[in-house]
Formats: C-alpha cells, sequence, structure tokens
C-alpha cells in the first residue's frame, strides 16, 4: 500500500497544477531520465538516461524536424565506455558543458565541446581550475562564460569560475548566503547573472531536496527563496533548467520505489514561478 500512495503521489504532483506537465511523456517515457536541457533555437534537446539507477549513465539526444521531435538517440559526442550525465547547452548554443567520469579518482569533471564552422569539436576536459579530484558536476555558463557548478568534498557546494582575459581562474566557493552546511548543487546560472536556481536539502524545505533561487544585486547574492509548492513536493527536485526559446522551466524529480529510481522531467511556463515577484521577497 505504501508503494502504492508513493506513486500516486507522484501522478498527483505531475498534473497538481494547471502549467505543470511532464516533459515530453510521449518522447521520453520510461520514467529513467533527468536533466534535461534544450538548445537556445529549440532544435535539439539533450537528457541524461539512468536506466532506473545510478550504474549506467548515458547522455541522449533528440533533434526536432518540421516540428517534431525525432525518436532519441545517444548523443554524438556520448561515449558508452563511461557514465556522463548533466548536459547544458550555452545561452548562444555553441558551447555544451557535460560531466564524464573516466579518471583514476572515480570522480566526475566537467567536459566540454565548441561549434564551429566546420561543426563540433571533440571533447576536451576543462583545465584543473574547474576539475579537482572531487567530484566536479552540473556545471551551467552564463553569456560571459563564467561557469558555476557544484563539487562534492565532505558536501555539496557550489562553486564559480571566472572566465576573464580568456582564460578561466581557479574556482571559488560562491560568496554569499547560497551554501550552507547542507548540500548545495545543481546551479543553474541565467545568461546575465541576474539569478541563480539550485537544489538543497537544508531543513525547512517541503521534500527531500527541494528548489531555491537567489538574486544578484551588484555582485551580491540574496538569501534562497524556495520555488514553492508549485514545483517542490515531498520528493526530490533537482536538475533546473530554462528553455530560452519556448520560456518554460524544466526540472527534474526522483524518488527510490522498492530499489528503483523513478525519475521523469517536467516544464511549467516560466512566468507562473512570478520571479519579478520573488525578486520583491529578496533579501540580502
Amino acid at each position: 500500500m505504501k508503494q502504492f500512495i508513493i506513486a500516486c503521489s507522484f501522478f498527483i504532483t505531475t498534473f497538481a497544477f494547471g502549467q505543470l506537465r511532464q516533459f515530453e511523456p510521449l518522447l521520453i517515457r520510461d520514467n529513467d531520465a533527468f536533466g534535461v536541457t534544450v538548445s537556445p533555437d529549440g532544435n535539439m534537446l539533450l537528457y541524461t538516461k539512468a536506466y532506473g539507477g545510478r550504474d549506467s549513465l548515458r547522455i541522449f539526444q533528440s533533434r526536432k524536424i518540421n516540428n517534431v521531435w525525432q525518436k532519441p538517440e545517444l548523443a554524438f559526442f556520448a561515449d558508452p565506455k563511461y557514465k556522463q550525465i548533466d548536459p547544458a547547452f550555452s545561452p548562444d548554443g555553441k558551447t555544451i558543458l557535460y560531466n564524464s567520469l573516466e579518471n583514476k579518482e572515480n570522480s566526475f569533471d566537467v567536459f566540454v565541446i565548441h561549434k564551429t564552422k566546420t561543426g563540433w569539436t571533440n571533447p576536451e576536459k576543462l583545465t584543473d581550475a574547474i576539475n579537482t579530484s572531487s567530484s566536479d558536476f552540473y556545471a551551467t555558463i552564463s553569456a560571459n562564460k563564467n561557469i558555476y557548478f557544484t563539487r562534492r568534498t565532505k558536501s555539496n557546494d557550489i562553486y564559480v569560475s571566472y572566465f576573464v582575459d580568456n582564460k578561466y581562474q581557479r574556482a571559488q566557493l560562491l560568496d554569499g548566503p547560497i551554501n550552507s552546511d547542507m548540500n548545495e548543487s545543481n546551479p543553474y546560472i541565467s545568461p546575465k547573472e541576474d539569478f541563480i536556481i539550485f537544489f538543497s536539502d537544508k531543513t525547512g524545505g517541503l521534500g527531500d531536496t527541494d528548489l531555491y533561487i537567489s538574486f544578484n544585486k551588484n555582485n551580491k547574492w540574496s538569501h534562497p527563496i524556495n520555488l514553492g509548492n508549485k514545483i517542490n513536493s515531498e520528493v526530490s527536485e533537482f536538475c533546473p533548467n530554462i528553455d530560452v526559446k519556448n520560456q518554460q522551466f524544466l526540472f527534474s524529480r526522483t524518488k527510490v520505489i522498492d530499489g528503483k529510481r523513478v525519475e521523469n522531467m517536467f516544464s511549467i511556463p516560466l512566468k507562473d514561478l512570478n520571479l519579478k515577484a520573488m525578486k520583491k521577497l529578496a533579501k540580502w
């Protein structure tokens, strides 16, 4: 009965709010996907296929042709020899960041590919300004090329590497009240760096992990605001992103049921987050 109730809560949460929808359920239907990102032109999507756990992790892609998403397939840059996760397009669509686990420390590193006039470059591991012997993952990039990501040491914390003089500076813990003694992870940085959305498992949330937003004013980050029950539930929300072309907020949910992860991706119109109203509530 408990499993039935949990499963029902997943279903109810999916449809409890009129504008909240499971992301492309006819295209991605196996309850084993998370972390979708959509290219700025709206014609390609990338996501992680998890197969009900964390033992096998692959990045998949779909292209939109004649306004129809095509059957998902392994991403053109993916290497099935390794666990790979967390793809993210840059605001101009000319860069893709993702994570791959292929080092002797058994930790994720951030990789990058760039789009050129002749096609996409080969994957390249970012420098040790960003990657360390710890797991460095879930990287997103602003319009001015600053990279925000998660580093896992004793807990998960959000770091930033600033792009200065055409190179990345050594990553530093993000200043301000965003990081806590608990886990903060999965930062989505807006193109203009005027807000950041991330998850935290700190006390006071609605579920195991909730999504929060912090606003940037004069290079100071506000105290995080919970995105509320339009987004957060009794389970774990993670992997925030924004489909800029279609103005959709994207995120994922995960729950372990009978030893297997049930994971799906969701979308809600960005306007329904009421970001202007939330910013008025922000405190520095």
